[in-house]
């Protein structure tokens, strides 16, 4: 029965994912009318018809072309959808309890659709970023908008445990909204920072008054933050966002652009105070690997030309981020035996 429900994921995964390419064109291609209208070739802007709407199938019975115009279509696009498909079916093995979906409980129903929309939009901003070096500012603002919803409600309802890694409940409602408020408050100014409208020193200064803001608050009310869910989110995004925002500030934004910092809001929100470190420790490792791989195999491509080095980032935050969240009992188990 396991088996069963995964499998379907994975379908269900697929057709998601054929649905995200057509997001990441449209978006990219500023066409309006982003999640809605007609399917249609990139190049022939002739209407796909019910068989090329078929996840993978569709592009090996065209054999990668379009009926149409007989134009190539990349390899890329069956790729991002079993990319999905499998993405979910493991959001599915690793972070749902099949046997509460099968017995109705809500909490874990809401669980698993809050983790394939995460899924989704990490998908689409992981692909946006291979394809253009570029982070969709609206699929990652509604990702946080998003979280900060759940993690709102989170930290007010003690059984409305969603993100297992960060805590439930709040001593007092009053005290629960005034963290949710001051929380908004300073996402709401990180989020200007990640406009790069400012002046270094301006975006320093947002950066500073929010840890002190953080500060007064945990002073006023002799609290521990981190035992409130929407600060322990809040946290372990603003330490990913300030490692990032350094790196910018360090190289004059060569090394990283606004796009990673919205990434670091959004993964950070998650990941919360116990998983930020080991998520990154993830993300570097992963990218090492991987941009080894790419330069080894562009290098051979070009038979000794000029190598272009530039490598998208957003695709190894994604796996570190995912890789975290999928091991992260026996990641808190390996820090608490050995930290």
């Amino acid at each position: 029965m396991n088996s069963f429900f995964y499998i379907m994921l994975f379908i269900f995964g697929t057709l998601f994912g054929s649905f995200a390419s057509v997001i990441i064109y449209r978006i990219k291609s500023g066409e309006s009318g982003i999640f809605n209208g007609r399917s249609h070739c990139g190049s022939c802007n002739k209407i796909l018809r019910a068989l090329d709407l078929i996840p993978i199938f569709s592009y090996l019975f065209n054999k990668g072309k379009c009926y149409s115009c007989s134009k190539q279509v990349s390899a890329i696009y069956p790729f991002l959808e079993i990319s999905t498909g499998f993405l979910f079916a493991f959001i599915a093995y690793f972070l749902i309890d099949f046997t509460l979906i099968l017995n109705g409980n809500s909490i874990e129903i809401i669980k698993l659709i809050f983790f394939l929309l995460i899924g989704f939009f990490t998908i689409i901003y992981t692909f946006y970023d291979i394809l253009f070096l570029e982070i969709p500012e609206i699929i990652l603002g509604l990702g946080i908008i998003g979280i900060t919803i759940i993690l709102s409600a989170q930290t007010l309802f003690p059984s409305f445990h969603i993100i297992s890694n960060i805590p439930a409940g709040v001593e007092s409602i009053s005290l629960g909204i005034q963290a949710i408020i001051l929380s908004i408050i300073i996402l709401i100014g990180l989020y200007i920072v990640m406009l790069k409208g400012l002046h270094e020193v301006a975006d320093v200064s947002i950066v500073v008054g929010s840890i002190l803001a953080l500060y007064i608050f945990k002073v006023f009310y002799g609290i521990h933050l981190t035992e409130i869910a929407i600060f322990n989110g809040l946290i372990g995004a603003g330490a990913i966002f300030i490692f990032f925002f350094l790196q910018i500030l360090v190289s004059k934004g060569a090394w990283m652009g606004g796009g990673d910092l919205r990434i670091a809001i959004f993964i950070g929100l998650i990941l919360g105070v116990s998983l930020s470190f080991p998520g990154m420790m993830a993300t570097y490792v992963a990218g090492s690997f991987l941009s080894f791989g790419y330069i080894i195999s562009a290098k051979i491509k070009n038979k000794g030309g000029a190598l272009e080095t530039q490598v998208p980032f957003g695709p190894f935050l994604a796996i570190g981020f995912f890789i975290t969240l999928f091991y992260q009992v026996d990641i808190l188990k390996f820090i608490e035996i050995y930290f």
